[in-house]
């Protein structure tokens, strides 16, 4: 089974980070299959991530996870529309500065739009919401992200990227929850 995975937030919110530190703990324990890759504008700037893991085996089925982030400015709109072309789970990484509060609303909405042309619902994909740079001093309060940024409800996981906290976590979560969305659409195990 493939599956694709989409990280996507606010420019500067930390996706390439959370991909480049997850890529590295996971070849560090022999993990993943492919290069990392990495394309930059001229402002060095990233315009998207690319990994492959290799194969684990879930229930004797081999899964090959496809990891993939959005380029966050909004004037690359049209290639995050390529990039969400056959997504099965996204990461929201949030920007938990105080200051970043309304583009992390405004990347959310400006997604569910994208999707929206594709055919897909953001709301009905599984998600997990990851607020990074908490350790930031003026990083606000979960409470007060919650409702902006997870109308899903879904889980959330709290992340210093660059220290690698909570990178692993959040990957584990979103394969966990895609794996357990096919399940309960389909026949009860995971399809193939």
């Amino acid at each position: 089974m493939k599956l694709k995975v989409v990280y996507f937030g606010a420019s500067l919110a930390g996706k390439s980070t959370n991909v480049r530190i997850l890529y590295e703990k996971l070849r560090s324990r022999g993990v993943t299959k492919g290069d990392y890759i990495s394309m930059e504008t001229d402002e060095n700037r990233t315009l998207f991530v690319e990994m492959f893991l290799s194969s684990f085996r879930i229930e004797d089925q081999d899964i090959d996870v496809k990891v993939l982030t959005t380029p966050g400015q909004f004037r690359l709109h049209p290639l995050r529309k390529v990039i969400m072309k056959g997504v099965d789970g996204l990461v929201f990484v949030v920007d938990s500065s105080k200051e970043r509060e309304n583009i992390n609303f405004l990347v959310l909405r400006e997604t569910a739009a994208v999707l929206k042309e594709q055919g897909y619902d953001l709301y009905a994909l599984p998600v997990v919401v990851q607020y990074n740079k908490r350790d930031l001093p003026d990083a606000l309060p979960i409470e007060e992200l919650q409702p902006v940024c997870n109308p899903w409800g879904t889980e959330f996981i709290e992340a210093v990227a660059p220290e690698g906290l909570g990178v692993v976590e959040t990957f584990r979560a979103i394969v966990r929850r895609i794996l357990t969305d096919r399940v309960a659409s389909g026949s009860g195990r995971i399809p193939s």
